[in-house]
């Protein structure tokens, strides 16, 4: 009998020893995850391609800042993985609608989706657009929208939505790509008033991207490599792309326009280069034909070869050079010569002439080995390699200093020689 007590005692300590070990070690609640660990794993399951589980993982954070981020993080993966689906569904669950344009644009910018497909994102990116309202954020999303409709060909309706955006150098700059789209399309009537409506400078707009809550790597298609922001600026692409049509009677007349120098001067010499390609009569303006006329002359006359190139200049500037040349020609002495030719180059250079300004300056250096003054001949080997440095030929500019400094120790050699001389004890 106590046999079968003792028994039955070990038994029931037994059964609550295992029933605790049990219940402290199987029923005790798991340890929580903290929401930076949360994001990691989700981003690790992404990567992956477990995208479903990577959602999940994403909704159990706690922070909504913090699960915001990497849900946009985790679309972003999702998208250069190609699953797109799942990154749609994600993108429709972001709360701010800034932020699902900006991955809708995304997806589109990957370039892996049909025509239909591309219109559908279009007009849901354009929604969201719609639904911004930081004046700067809502700016760039019609302005990302208005690119992926002018991709899609759609230029009708990517202007109407262009003219939502408030005043801004980006808004210029979309203007001046609708300009170059319509000259495209033969409408000059319609990129000619665009450009008319365009300002001759813009200053820099200052914060520009202020309120937007992300960097760039959250953003849409780049800008174009040179924004077309002035009426210079569009007037001259809308001239290059007629000249490409091979309407270049049409790009000469808008050439004409230009009220830059340096612009009008870069763009006529393209657009006669392009006409004898093209092997079309020159039929030109007036004032174009004389100016090429006289060029021609002058050149023949002065011996300039190609320093007077046609079109390269007006014709008072081409005159005004030519008498400059001369004077400086004239000068008796050979440093004056180098000295005076140094300034018209440096004078050409700052006018955006550089292949005259080096013309010029190549002049001036044949000039320099005639001095015959020891240090006139310094002054000028130095003033010439710094106009060299200044036109970005820095090969030249370090040749003429190394000559500078060999002449200068040869000086100082004779007069180190010529004092020993002197105090040495006469005989």
């Amino acid at each position: 009998m106590k046999r079968r007590l003792l028994i039955l005692l070990v038994a029931s300590l037994l059964a609550i020893a295992a029933a605790t070990f049990v219940r402290v070690n199987f029923f005790q609640p798991t340890a929580t995850l903290d929401d930076e660990t949360l994001w990691g794993r989700a981003m690790e399951h992404a990567q992956l391609g477990e995208s479903v589980l990577a959602l999940q993982i994403v909704r159990q954070i706690r922070d909504p800042d913090t699960r915001e981020m990497a849900l946009q993080c985790v679309i972003d993966v999702l998208t250069e993985r190609g699953d797109y689906q799942v990154a749609l569904q994600a993108i429709r669950s972001l709360p701010d609608p800034y932020l699902r344009l900006l991955s809708l644009a995304k997806i589109a910018q990957a370039g892996k989706l049909l025509g239909h497909e591309l219109k559908a994102l279009a007009r849901e990116a354009e929604r969201n657009a719609k639904q911004v309202r930081n004046p700067y954020q809502r700016k760039f999303a019609l302005e990302t929208v208005c690119r992926m409709w002018m991709n899609l060909g759609e230029i009708e309706r990517a202007w109407k939505l262009a003219q939502q955006i408030e005043k801004s150098q980006r808004l210029h700059a979309l203007m001046g790509e609708f300009a170059v789209l319509f000259a495209k399309q033969g409408n000059i009537q319609r990129a000619l008033s665009i450009a008319s409506q365009l300002p001759d400078k813009w200053a820099q707009e200052r914060e520009e991207t202020r309120g937007l809550p992300f960097p760039l790597q959250f953003g849409t298609s780049p800008s174009p490599a040179k924004m077309l922001t002035t009426r210079q600026e569009v007037l001259k692409a809308v001239a290059e792309e007629l000249a490409r049509q091979g309407k270049v009677d049409e790009a000469m007349k808008i050439a004409q326009s230009l009220e830059n120098e340096a612009v009008r001067t870069e763009v006529l010499e393209t657009l006669v280069d392009a006409r004898e390609r093209i092997g079309m009569s020159p039929v030109v303006t007036k004032a174009a034909e004389k100016t090429l006329q006289f060029a021609k002359d002058l050149e023949r006359r002065l011996g300039a070869y190609g320093l007077l190139k046609p079109l390269t200049q007006p014709l008072e500037q081409a005159v005004n050079l030519s008498k400059e040349l001369n004077a400086a020609r004239k000068l008796p002495d050979d440093w004056l010569k180098v000295s005076r030719l140094s300034q018209i180059a440096m004078q050409l250079a700052y006018q955006n002439r550089k292949k005259e300004a080096k013309a010029v300056l190549s002049e001036a250096t044949g000039y320099i080995d005639k001095i015959k003054s020891p240090q006139a001949k310094l002054k000028a080997l130095r003033e010439v390699a710094r106009c060299w440095q200044f036109l970005g030929e820095y090969e030249l500019a370090e040749k003429l200093e190394r000559e500078h400094w060999k002449l200068m120790r040869r000086l100082a050699e004779v007069m180190h020689a010529k004092i020993q001389m002197e105090k040495s004890p006469k005989r």
